[in-house]
């Protein structure tokens, strides 16, 4: 379908973000309007504009009646940067698909209710494992209150865990 290969794109450009958002996640938005990407864009830093801002730039007026891919919820809230569901509306784009809902608490569902409220049609849960996996870290501070830990373990095959002597 349509929709998983422009949402696929999205994912791929929240990669380009990685190891530079924290402590935002990584966020990757498509424009497409009349079966033509014409914009798209990524968060960069924490502080910058967000992936939606940028894509939005790059589409300039074709954004009018298009639809937004965006790996995660669009924020209502202000922050660094002001809410981009607000920047979504202003543009007139006519859809908006996210592959998840942000867990944040200062979002968590209102940025997609306050598109659907603004008249935009509003589906999430696509390709929703993928946006998940790019952002384990974000996902497990928003829901848990602590970091995402990874231990790297490395012991010998026998276990001995003592430093071998040279053979003579």
């Amino acid at each position: 379908m349509q929709d998983e290969f422009y949402m696929a794109r999205a994912l791929k450009l929240a990669q380009r973000g990685r190891f530079t958002t924290h402590p935002n996640p990584n966020v990757g938005c498509v424009i497409v309007n009349n079966g033509d990407i014409v914009g798209e864009g990524y968060h960069h830093r924490a502080g910058e504009p967000h992936a939606e801002v940028h894509a939005l730039r790059m589409a300039g007026a074709k954004a009018k009646g298009a639809t937004a891919y965006v790996t995660l919820e669009p924020c209502s809230h202000h922050g660094r940067t002001p809410p981009c569901c607000d920047a979504l509306i202003a543009a007139g784009v006519a859809r908006v698909v996210a592959a998840m809902q942000d867990p944040n608490p200062q979002v968590a569902g209102r940025g997609l209710y306050r598109l659907q409220q603004a008249g935009i049609a509003v589906s999430h849960g696509l390709m929703m494992s993928e946006a998940e996996a790019l952002n384990k870290g974000f996902l497990k501070r928003m829901r848990t209150g602590f970091p995402y830990l990874q231990l790297k373990l490395g012991a010998s095959v026998d276990g001995d865990g003592q430093r071998r002597k040279p053979v003579d």
